[in-house]
């Protein structure tokens, strides 16, 4: 751990002092000026016990929550190691990134979950990637269990990678006011009722797509349901013969990837870049792409 501290150290000064200066550019304060005063702020803040918290204690704490948002969670657990200031910055990190392969880690992220659901600690973004092999519906009612904490907690990036037979709650993440982007890949959708999508997602901006099971029924619902994202990808997804896109009031970025025989009809006056790839045949490897700028 302390050869990691060691290792990334001078990283850290040189982010803090980046972020320093784009701090006193924005408030228009000289750098010099600045360090000057919060040399002798924090002096002054050791001269005796405090009710309230000093600005260079709240300016510290900005600080590492955006250098620890730079790190994955296993990275900012080591950082841990430093202060109680850096401890509490990671007991309360907003930016959750899970990496699961056993069932040890496993209840390792419900644990961590559990007290983020206790302490109703914020999320801003949820990456959970599932590679332990496990299928049981146990598995996946803690996966369901870990989105509703994060969406509760005005979740905005949520991305989950996984296997494709885990039938992804759809409805319950789109319910969600704060969603900001939705990106998927290896889930089932396929047999989710429609019907059960709300109509009104939208905080949406981007939404990906990627060797998702769905039909184009279940599509048209998720583009209805999210009007006005900026963004779509749509990557090998099984179980569409034909792709429609349409009624997209704000889409600025399509990128399409097919197999044979899909076809693709696309309906978007706002459109500015289009990037499309096909396999021409049974090999995923075997492929043909076409960028456009509209």
């Amino acid at each position: 751990m302390l050869e990691f501290a060691e290792r990334i150290g001078w990283k850290l000064q040189k982010q803090d002092g980046e972020l320093i200066s784009e701090f006193c550019s924005k408030i228009g304060v000289e750098k010099r000026i600045f360090k000057v005063w919060l040399h002798n702020n924090k002096k002054n803040s050791t001269l005796g016990k405090r009710d309230q918290p000093t600005f260079y204690d709240i300016l510290l704490e900005c600080l590492i929550d955006k250098i620890l948002s730079y790190l994955n969670y296993e990275e900012a657990a080591k950082m841990s190691i430093l202060s109680k200031t850096w401890l509490q910055a990671w007991l309360t990190l907003p930016y959750l990134k899970f990496i699961v392969v056993s069932r040890k880690e496993i209840n390792i992220v419900d644990k961590i979950m559990e007290r983020y659901s206790d302490y109703k600690i914020p999320i801003v973004k949820f990456e959970f990637s599932n590679f332990s092999g496990y299928y049981y519906r146990e598995v996946f009612s803690l996966i369901d269990k870990w989105h509703e904490i994060a969406l509760r907690h005005g979740v905005k990036d949520l991305l989950y990678r996984g296997t494709s037979s885990y039938p992804l709650p759809i409805s319950t993440i789109l319910a969600a006011k704060s969603l900001r982007e939705l990106i998927l890949t290896r889930c089932n959708l396929m047999g989710i009722s429609s019907c059960g999508v709300v109509t009104n997602c939208n905080s949406l901006r981007k939404l990906s797509l990627s060797n998702v099971s769905l039909d184009k029924n279940m599509l048209q619902t998720l583009l209805t349901s999210c009007p006005l994202i900026v963004a779509f990808i749509l990557d090998f997804c099984s179980g569409l013969e034909k792709i429609e896109l349409r009624n997209l009031q704000k889409i600025k970025s399509v990128s399409i990837g097919t197999r044979r025989n899909q076809r693709v009809k696309i309906q978007a006056p706002t459109l500015e870049h289009l990037s499309y790839s096909e396999t021409c045949c049974e090999d995923p490897l075997c492929w043909r792409l076409l960028n456009a700028r509209i």
